[in-house]
């Protein structure tokens, strides 16, 4: 039988060529389209299909996090750069699977709250964090680092990466999430790893309270050269800007009523447990000052409004980064319609650094707001006129 399917091949060259073609490229379709399946966070989720935070719960966490904001996915993080980096993380989510098959939920359970330390190496953070660490892993990474579009990962290049994120050079720049950090400091010269400070970053981070805790037991060893308690304008650059009302280009000066030397106020009136190792105030913070509890109502109701507004905002940028990325590849000059977003996604991250969702300033948060969603709608106009 064999002899005659080789022999009918040989008379048929061109039909049989054709078929084999057709077959290769059918078939390799086929094995991308499941490698994409299985790469996506949906099935990820199978296996991880807890809500909340912690182990189980890593879809979910993720889904909730600043990375999921920014369409980072699992095998962003979980893969390293390049396509021998993709196939590893394909082959360490086959073992994964006969595990999920095998193992008893207490063990997996007891591997998912102690992961491996090199589970995602500080070197990974730096190649999407900062353009010295992207240039570096670019150049030693072996192989090509995509064949096909499989995730965001491998076509990372800084800085134009970095900026239409809306991110900071975290070696380089000093003001990183609403604070001021020197990285570059702490990395190179106090041997700390991103894992150290941040552990847990999407899946079980900690509290503002627990970060600040280590923040200042750290300090407290180093001496009076690192920032103590007292020394709250040092670090929370975001904060105090937001309270003077100052720091965003375009939207008018407005200092807040409770900060500054008219009010006579500073950061302990407020947030008066510091001492005891409670930082963040609470509703009854107002009441000691103010004693109509209608005050302590609108505080809550700038706290939710703002909230609902940052949530429609990142709606709204996901749309129109995907509206981007789609006149990107259809080779449309977009560089002044990604400065117009750029911008607005600065702004965004000013609000949310802040972290006290307006009540710390209302008036300038909803001003910066308002013209966050002023810019996303300018850069869908600015859209429409370079198609």
């Amino acid at each position: 039988m064999l002899k005659s399917i080789f022999d009918w091949c040989k008379r048929h060259i061109v039909i049989f060529t054709i078929i084999s073609v057709v077959f290769v490229v059918v078939f390799g379709f086929i094995n991308i389209q499941i490698l994409h399946m299985t790469s996506e966070p949906e099935f990820c989720h199978l296996c991880h299909p807890a809500q909340g935070f912690g182990p189980l719960a890593e879809v979910d966490s993720w889904e909730h996090s600043a990375h999921g904001d920014a369409g980072v996915s699992c095998l962003d993080c979980h893969g390293r750069p390049g396509v021998v980096g993709y196939a590893k993380a394909k082959l360490g989510g086959l073992r994964d699977t006969y595990m999920q098959l095998t193992i008893s939920k207490e063990e997996k359970l007891e591997i998912l709250s102690n992961p491996h330390e090199n589970l995602v190496p500080s070197w990974h953070c730096l190649y999407c964090h900062s353009d010295e660490g992207n240039k570096a892993v670019r150049e030693t990474t072996k192989g090509p680092m995509k064949l096909v579009n499989m995730r965001m990962l491998d076509d990372v290049v800084n800085p134009a990466f970095r900026e239409r994120k809306g991110l900071a050079d975290i070696m380089q720049d000093t003001f990183v999430g609403g604070i001021h950090f020197d990285h570059n400091l702490h990395i190179n010269e106090f041997d700390l790893t991103c894992r150290d400070c941040h552990f847990g970053v999407v899946h079980n981070p900690a509290t503002k309270t627990d970060r600040m805790n280590f923040c200042l037991t750290c300090h407290a060893d180093a001496g009076d050269d690192a920032p103590q308690m007292a020394d709250c304008n040092v670090c929370h650059e975001a904060q105090v800007a937001m309270n003077e009302g100052v720091g965003v280009p375009d939207v008018e000066e407005t200092p807040s009523l409770m900060y500054g030397e008219a009010a006579e106020m500073t950061c302990t009136d407020c947030h008066t447990g510091v001492t005891k190792g409670v930082y963040r105030p609470s509703s009854s913070t107002c009441s000691d000052c103010h004693q109509d509890q209608e005050y302590t109502n609108i505080y809550q109701e700038w706290s939710e409004t703002t909230k609902a507004h940052i949530e429609r905002l990142k709606l709204q940028r996901v749309e129109v980064e995907a509206a981007l990325v789609d006149a990107d590849a259809a080779k449309r000059n977009t560089a002044e319609v990604w400065k117009t977003y750029e911008k607005a996604i600065r702004n965004l991250k000013f609000v949310r650094s802040d972290g006290t969702d307006g009540v710390h300033n209302n008036d300038y948060a909803t001003a910066i707001l308002d013209s966050v969603e002023a810019d996303f709608k300018k850069a869908m106009s600015q859209l429409d006129s370079v198609w």
